[in-house]
């Protein structure tokens, strides 16, 4: 009896080998030759799952959203409004190795949109989402008196956004700020919204 493939398994696995490939030998060296070599397939098997070189990244790229995704849903069940804020946006930071992966296959691939124009249009919409689910973190929060009413949601969903990208990029390639730096930054900046 053959063997049946779980489609959704590899096309996770090849993904990965995107990534392994990208943050080893950077975005160059993507082809469906190396990654199908990295992850143990022959070009002919890879490109039963993926017909051409721009389907294998956008795949790759919206993979890495939707983990960071899934990961910030999983801080949903926190109680304390706070602590499920942090949580929630810690995802976005690159604050461990996975994170840090993630962002920096998504910053290679959102450089090739000029070559592959659908990763542009993945990365709009990955930065619409996160405005979305941050304008939602902020309204629960200044529902648990923990942003001023003054405040404008929308406007501090904009600032924590912008907050989270700086942060991100000076985590990644500043000299004076780090994960933790990084961290505290946005957390401090949540706490200064009730006031």
């Amino acid at each position: 009896m053959p063997k049946v493939i779980d489609v959704e398994q590899r096309q996770q696995d090849i993904a990965e080998a995107v990534w392994r490939v990208l943050l080893r030998d950077g975005i160059t060296a993507v082809s469906v030759r190396d990654v199908a070599a990295e992850a143990g397939l022959s070009p002919g098997s890879l490109r039963h799952t993926f017909a051409s070189k721009a389907e294998l990244l956008a795949y790759s790229m919206q993979l890495v959203h939707r983990r960071a995704e899934e990961r910030a849903y999983s801080h949903s069940h926190i109680s304390d409004p706070r602590d499920r804020a942090i949580a929630i946006i810690s995802e976005v930071l690159p604050l461990d190795e996975t994170r840090r992966s993630e962002l920096e296959v998504n910053l290679a691939l959102v450089a090739e949109a000029p070559a592959h124009p659908e990763l542009g249009e993945i990365a709009r919409r990955a930065q619409h989402a996160l405005r979305e689910g941050l304008t939602i973190l902020v309204a629960d929060m200044k529902h648990h008196g923990l942003c001023a009413q003054r405040r404008n949601v929308a406007d501090e969903a904009r600032h924590l956004h912008a907050l989270l990208t700086g942060a991100s990029m000076h985590a990644m390639v500043g000299d004076q700020d780090n994960p933790a730096s990084a961290l505290k930054m946005v957390t401090d900046h949540i706490d200064s919204l009730a006031r």
